[in-house]
C-alpha cells in the first residue's frame, strides 16, 4: 500500500478556506488597560512600547508660493555652502536666503525655513 504525498501544486491549487467574518465585536477596553498590557508585552519581549511624537506636518504660518530660481556659481562656493549647511543642519537655500535678507532684501520670517525638505504635504 503506497501513500502518495501531496505535491506543492496540489496545495497551491486548493481553494482557500472561507473565513468566518461574522465575529462578535470586542468589548471596549479602557486606555489604561491597553497601556498596561502593552508595557507587559514590551517588557517580556524587550521592546519599546512608546510611540515617538509626530513631527508637525505643516509650518505654523502659511508660506508664500515658491518659485524655482537657478543660477551658476563656482564649484568651491557650492562646496562651502554644502559644508556650512551640513554643519548648521540647514539647507543651502536657507543660507542663501539668509544672506539676501542680510543684504537688505525683504524676506518674511515665516518664509525663512531651516529645512523645507522635512515638511510633508
Amino acid at each position: 500500500m503506497s501513500t502518495k504525498l501531496p505535491s506543492i501544486t496540489d496545495e497551491v491549487r486548493t481553494p482557500p478556506r472561507k473565513l468566518a467574518l461574522n465575529l462578535k465585536p470586542r468589548e471596549e477596553l479602557p486606555d489604561d488597560a491597553v497601556e498596561a498590557h502593552s508595557r507587559e508585552i514590551g517588557e517580556r519581549w524587550g521592546s519599546s512600547t512608546q510611540i515617538a511624537p509626530a513631527e508637525p506636518s505643516l509650518p505654523p504660518k502659511v508660506l508664500a508660493p515658491l518659485v524655482s530660481v537657478r543660477f551658476d556659481c563656482p564649484d568651491y562656493l557650492d562646496r562651502e555652502l554644502s559644508v556650512q549647511a551640513a554643519g548648521q543642519g540647514v539647507t543651502k537655500t536657507y543660507l542663501i536666503l539668509s544672506a539676501l535678507r542680510q543684504a537688505g532684501l525683504r524676506l518674511e520670517d515665516a518664509d525663512l525655513v531651516k529645512d523645507r525638505r522635512r515638511w510633508k504635504k
